[in-house]
């Protein structure tokens, strides 16, 4: 690397940097999916009991255990617990993730922008995709960590594309399968367009090697969805029809809050493109139009089309494609699709700096101006400058952040939700002791004496395929109680030392087999591709 690509990349760097300067202080900040803590300490306790790879956490669902990771993808917080092992507090952790999105952002986009437009095309692609309004809404607002770190690998998956490398594309990819459930399914549909126009459908065979590496969690989550209550998902707030945007939001409106999205035309947060970002995409495609030796013309003009398409799924006026696609009422939110839109928009809008022999000073002015408008939006609404681990899932906390969500992936064996925080231990109606009991993400013992002839003991634990419950190493049967789903056991008269497990389904055990083959398989093509 030579020195001007060196000094180039530290602008990268100091650019990205900008973006996330704030969260290198001490503290945390406010959001509103304020689970992550809570979220990466279960996962955290997943590790030190064992299970691997984590499914069901024992704190979730107000306390009777959730199988959150068996549904909601886990590598953001693997890659937080990475920091955490490393000695990081649970929230600097989480803080880290997000600067590290950052980061990668800038220099995913710069890499794939470079291949392209060269440096300077490459920089303007970079500013835009940092200052992007929607990623700030993201990370400052929505604290949204798995959509935001997707987001930040998506120019990684495509450089590696460009540049025919075929080991790094199927490692981003399969990352990205693990990050966001709705992010990869956009970006395997952009994949499948480009293989196929570039008539390189081999390449598809790459695509599903990256299922296979993935099929751990890919497999169980949608093969096991019928174990869990999903219609929760798209109903009520979370009814698509409920938040669309309008043009004005996209184009003109530049106010700014940290509140909700909100039904109707008027909400508490942000849904702008950015000023200069819809500016510079309509520039660059006038410039394309009237190129005539332009060698990706048909590249941005598929791409604009594509990206077109994404905002045009965040009005009211595609409501026809979202009632014909069922499957299109779990993103949710149609404004989510303005993550891939500012995505191929900043990475089109840095070929109009192609036509410029000295491109340098407006270029600079670009820099300046894009950074001058969205640099205020990269920043949190409330700073907690000496909150700790320990406050942030402190008794009152922790009711609130086990709870949140609860009605999503709830298991379908019951007929209510839980509304209170669970008891600590068995419950009966009849006379008995408990002399021991304990329980972590995927195991339980307890000791009792039983005083009665008999008694129905019920477990602070929800029911999920396969809880076993053995004395002795005999099965005893269960059965569950009607209300919460909870596990119930019949014990006869005396002392019972009773071992409960969370055993894999056959699904989770053929998956986990799979991807351990097919990582094993990946190591070996690797290392002799390397050679």
């Amino acid at each position: 690397m030579n020195i001007k690509n060196k000094k180039i990349l530290l602008l990268v760097l100091f650019i990205s940097l900008l973006t996330c300067v704030r969260l290198f202080r001490s503290g945390y900040f406010s959001m509103q999916d304020d689970t992550q803590i809570f979220r990466l300490q279960q996962f955290d306790q997943c590790l030190k009991d064992g299970q691997i790879p984590c499914r069901f956490i024992s704190s979730g669902g107000l306390g009777y255990g959730y199988p959150i990771y068996n549904y909601y993808p886990p590598f953001a917080y693997a890659l937080a617990e990475t920091f955490h092992l490393l000695g990081f507090s649970l929230i600097n952790s989480i803080k880290a993730i997000f600067i590290l999105g950052h980061l990668l952002a800038g220099l995913g986009m710069f890499l794939l922008a470079s291949a392209f437009w060269g440096n300077y095309g490459a920089l303007l692609s970079t500013t835009l995709y940092l200052f992007a309004p929607y990623r700030a809404v993201d990370a400052y607002v929505r604290g949204a960590l798995s959509e935001f770190l997707a987001l930040s690998l998506l120019p990684f998956i495509f450089y590696f594309v460009k540049k025919k490398k075929t080991r790094f594309f199927v490692v981003f990819l399969t990352l990205l399968l693990l990050t966001h459930n709705l992010t990869s399914l956009v970006i395997l549909g952009l994949l499948f367009i480009y293989f196929l126009f570039q008539k390189q459908t081999k390449k598809l065979l790459l695509i599903f090697y990256s299922f296979l590496l993935s099929a751990f969690f890919l497999i169980p989550a949608v093969f096991e969805k019928n174990l869990v209550t999903l219609s929760t998902m798209t109903q009520d707030y979370f009814d698509y029809r409920a938040h669309f945007v309008t043009l004005k939001q996209l184009f003109f409106d530049r106010s700014w809050g940290f509140g909700a999205s909100l039904w109707g035309p008027v909400d508490d947060m942000s849904f702008q493109i950015g000023w200069p970002h819809w500016l510079l995409f309509i520039v660059a495609l006038l410039f394309t139009i009237k190129s005539k030796n332009h060698q990706n013309k048909i590249l941005i003009f598929i791409s604009s089309l594509v990206a077109v398409f994404c905002l045009f799924l965040t009005h009211n006026r595609s409501t026809f494609i979202w009632t014909n696609l069922p499957f299109m009422a779990y993103f949710q939110f149609p404004w989510r699709f303005l993550g891939p839109f500012v995505f191929i928009l900043s990475f089109i809008s840095g070929s109009l700096l192609l036509p410029f022999k000295k491109p340098q000073i407006i270029l600079s002015l670009l820099l300046i101006l894009i950074i001058a408008l969205n640099l205020s939006y990269f920043k949190e609404d409330i700073w907690f400058p000496s909150l700790t681990d320990q406050e942030k899932l402190n008794s009152a906390e922790l009711i609130r952040q086990s709870g949140a969500g609860l009605m999503d992936y709830w298991p379908n064996y019951s007929t209510n939700f839980p509304h209170q925080f669970a008891p600590t231990q068995p419950s009966s109606l009849q006379d008995i002791t408990i002399n021991d009991f304990n329980k972590n993400s995927h195991q339980a013992y307890l000791d009792i004496t039983v005083k009665s002839p008999s008694a129905e003991i019920t477990f602070p634990m929800v029911y999920f395929p396969n809880w076993q419950v053995c004395e002795n190493n005999k099965i005893l049967l269960h059965s569950l109680t009607p209300d919460l789903g909870l596990i119930t056991v019949n014990l006869s008269q005396g002392s019972h030392q009773l071992n409960l497990k969370l055993k894999n389904t056959p699904l989770r055990t053929i998956s986990n087999l799979i991807s351990l083959l097919s990582l094993i398989g990946f190591s070996f093509y690797a290392l002799k591709t390397k050679k």
